[in-house]
């Protein structure tokens, strides 16, 4: 098992804080909130430490304070915990793209394709 280690966590969140101007940073923003709500509950530490990063956009102290927040309650929760490492990878890998979306298809083609990355709204071919 892959431990999740508070400076990774910093790490990260000190990069989707840097993007909140982006679009991609602040879908990961809201996604990560979602989560932590999701796998520790609304009453957690990572929670109230979600709430006061939330108030204090990119403030170093309270990125660190997630960050432990979110150690200390993976390590009560094995699931939880992968499921967090799991949505972590996949961010990383965001930002390691710089929010720019990489469409592949392979094999033959018949039919229409949609190559996009935000989409909203109905699409119609």
């Amino acid at each position: 098992m892959d431990l999740i280690s508070v400076s990774a966590l910093v790490s990260l969140l000190s990069k989707i804080f840097n993007s909140t101007t982006e679009k991609a940073g602040e879908q990961l923003w809201e996604s990560l909130s979602s989560v932590v709500r999701r796998l520790f509950g609304r009453r957690s530490t990572s929670v109230e430490a979600v709430k006061r990063l939330g108030e204090r956009p990119g403030d170093a102290d309270s990125i660190r304070a997630l960050a432990q927040a979110l150690v200390d309650d993976s390590a009560r929760d094995p699931q939880a915990a992968a499921q967090l490492r799991h949505w972590l990878a996949g961010a990383e890998q965001i930002i390691a793209t710089n929010g720019h979306v990489t469409n592949t298809v392979h094999g033959e083609v018949r039919g229409n394709i949609l190559q996009a990355r935000d989409i909203h709204g109905n699409i119609t071919f």
